[in-house]
């Protein structure tokens, strides 16, 4: 949830470090928002099952938080 407008960027992460996927990236409106993630990489292939990281980046903060993929 967004208390304000302002550019978003929801990424996820394997447990090394690299990027997997984008899930957002751009400017929302202040409100409550949802993103699901379908388990895909950046190029649309399938990730496996592990232990992975998403980081949310907005003008109030930065979050990360882990997350398990199960298949």
């Amino acid at each position: 949830e967004l208390g304000r407008a302002g550019t978003v960027e929801l990424v996820v992460y394997d447990v090394g470090g690299r990027r997997v996927r984008e899930l957002v990236r751009g400017a929302l409106p202040a409100g409550r928002h949802r993103t699901v993630w379908d388990g895909r990489d950046d190029e649309g292939a399938p990730v496996g099952a592990g232990v992975y990281f998403y980081t949310l980046r907005t003008a109030e903060g930065q979050w990360q938080r882990k997350l398990v993929r199960l298949e």
